[in-house]
């Protein structure tokens, strides 16, 4: 009997345990960043979505999302990560002095409910006048994306460290996506294009998206 109520126990508290898991989401390793993040990790579980309705769902999900991670970046001081989210998938891109705060962005965006994925692109610190060079190379690239008639409806964010070109967002066709990449491919003085924009393809659209800059 008293084997038989081993076992009752065991059961009961391996089910406790199990239903105490959560879904955690995976952190990728973007390509040369400094981090060396590559493996499944464990978060929170996904924000229930039955309380958003309409076609606005996945839009108003990624602006919590997306707000929640800046907010907890900036109380950190991280001030030179630029964070983004799209489909509930976060992106992390900037500079930091050392694998400590790199550590602690990935933390930070860990620690959001909500995420699926973290995809990181750190480059070290770079000299002021390289921060310069940044800025003309992102006020060219956003304006010749605005200027494009076939990604008036694209929803686009144009990073640019140290003469590289990074684009997050999302794309209705194959067809933006190239282009968007040719575009940046084309501005003289990039040196990289990262692509992390993913096709979407919309039933119906409400209105064109504009090409929104990291400052």
């Amino acid at each position: 009997m008293k084997i038989f109520y081993r076992h009752i126990l065991f059961a009961l508290g391996l089910a406790a345990l199990l239903c105490g898991c959560a879904v955690y989401p995976a952190v990728q390793v973007a390509g040369g960043a400094m981090t060396g993040y590559d493996a499944v990790i464990m978060a929170e579980d996904y924000i229930p979505r039955q309380s958003v309705g309409g076609g606005s769902l996945c839009a108003n999900q990624d602006l919590m999302l997306q707000r929640r991670l800046r907010e907890r970046l900036k109380i950190r001081g991280l001030d030179t990560i630029s964070a983004h989210v799209i489909d509930s998938n976060a992106y992390l891109v900037g500079q930091v002095s050392d694998h400590r705060r790199a550590d602690a962005a990935v933390g930070v965006a860990r620690s959001v409910t909500g995420l699926r994925t973290i995809t990181v692109k750190f480059f070290p610190i770079s000299p002021e006048g390289r921060n310069q060079h940044d800025m003309a190379l992102l006020k060219e690239l956003s304006n010749r994306l605005a200027k494009t008639e076939r990604l008036k409806r694209a929803d686009l964010r144009v990073v640019v460290i140290q003469s590289n070109a990074i684009l997050i967002g999302r794309a209705d066709d194959y067809a933006q996506k190239t282009e968007a990449v040719a575009i940046a491919s084309e501005v003289g003085g990039v040196r990289e294009v990262v692509d992390y924009i993913c096709v979407v393809k919309a039933a119906s659209s409400t209105g064109g998206r504009r090409v929104a800059v990291k400052r």
